[in-house]
């Protein structure tokens, strides 16, 4: 509930709302440098997260403290560096714009590490606090934005709320500038789960990266409004990737019999979440996208199923990521985008948007098998030790 709750309102009450204030095709733009912002943002701050959760208890049991500063600074460099890089490329126009988005990016980066120390503590409840701190945030900003100020302080707002409550709660370590003995074998671990992590979020956002210079902003619109109900479920179980890394860090071992559970509770789940979605979906996107509801109409059933299979991958991914090796979420992720793009832009070309929904899917099916191979055969390595 805690982790979801950001991510429903704004996929279904804040972007919605956006959208009435601007075209087709200036919403296409938002979309495309929001999915840009969650794609290296706060996938790299993600990792981090991660990383840090990982090394915990090593870092504890050799009375360590330091580098994850040192690798905060390498990451925001990075987000900075990528965020100029995206504005440019999709000829994006104005100072303030850009001072915004850098804004925007640095914050999400940050919020999405610090907020490590209540996964580490299990503290659920702060969790909550923080997320409905960032919502309230985002409905501060949303009036901005409707006063007359720019879209990007919606993000801003909530972002830098959250990151408040949890610096009063967690200060920020010191020596901040701390180096350890731990300091490459932690930073090797980083890098590899960075790419890893940026090409499986690609999974989740490069749709909207290679539709708007291609197609412009309005099918990005379309496209967008055919994935949400879908896309904000798949979302909102995102941070039960988090949830469950946080508990297995704890584990030295899970068993065939419990994987098996966890793989057929989600799939189940998942396959009532997909009906339930194609019922729902034409009256609700009719309230909330209204004057693009008909078109998108016609690729629902194929990206809703492309999102409950990124939702049950989000489940098993966790399980891989702690008891395989580490550098099987680059061939994963790597094999699975290759897929994609190449998939997506053929299928595209012959077959138009519908063609580019199919091989996004595709790429979704191969990345859910290939995780059940490696963890099925490094549990059997594992058994033969």
């Amino acid at each position: 509930m805690a982790t979801a709750l950001p991510t429903i309102v704004l996929q279904l009450v804040i972007l919605p709302l956006i959208a009435q204030k601007l075209n087709g095709d200036a919403y296409g733009l938002v979309l495309t440098i929001v999915a840009t912002v969650m794609m290296f943002a706060a996938g790299i701050g993600n990792v981090l997260n991660n990383v840090r959760m990982l090394s915990d208890n090593e870092y504890k049991e050799k009375g360590l403290t330091g580098d994850f500063g040192i690798l905060f600074i390498i990451g925001i460099a990075a987000v900075n560096i990528i965020t100029i890089g995206s504005l440019w490329y999709y000829e994006v126009e104005g100072f303030m714009v850009y001072v915004l988005t850098l804004f925007l990016a640095n914050a999400v980066f940050t919020k999405e590490y610090y907020i490590v120390r209540f996964w580490i503590d299990l503290d659920y409840f702060r969790i909550l606090i923080c997320n409905l701190i960032c919502v309230a945030g985002y409905i501060v900003g949303l009036g901005i934005f409707w006063l007359g100020g720019e879209w990007q302080y919606t993000y801003i707002i909530g972002n830098v709320a959250s990151l408040i409550y949890i610096l009063k709660k967690y200060s920020i370590s010191k020596p901040f500038w701390g180096k350890t003995t731990l300091l490459i074998q932690t930073s090797k671990m980083f890098c590899v789960l960075t790419i890893s992590t940026i090409l499986n979020r690609a999974l989740q956002y490069v749709d909207r990266l290679l539709l708007y210079p291609m197609l412009g902003g309005n099918e990005v619109s379309v496209y967008y409004v055919s994935t949400l109900i879908g896309k904000t479920i798949s979302i909102a179980l995102g941070p039960v990737n988090t949830f469950l890394l946080s508990q297995l860090a704890k584990r030295k071992k899970m068993g065939k019999a419990a994987f098996w559970q966890v793989l057929g509770i989600s799939t189940g789940l998942c396959a009532i979440a997909y009906f339930v979605c194609l019922l729902a979906v034409q009256p609700l996107l009719s309230i909330l996208y209204p004057q693009w509801v008909e078109k998108s109409m016609h690729y629902v059933p194929i990206t809703t199923m492309t999102a409950m299979l990124t939702a049950v991958s989000m489940v098993i991914s966790p399980i891989v990521l702690r008891f395989c090796n580490v550098n099987w979420q680059i061939v994963i992720n790597g094999l699975c985008f290759i897929i994609y793009v190449a998939g997506s832009l053929i299928l595209l070309k012959f077959f138009g948007l519908m063609g580019f929904c199919v091989g996004g899917m595709l790429a979704n099916m191969v990345s859910l098998c290939l995780m059940i191979v490696i963890y099925l055969c490094t549990y059997k390595e594992m058994e033969r030790a």
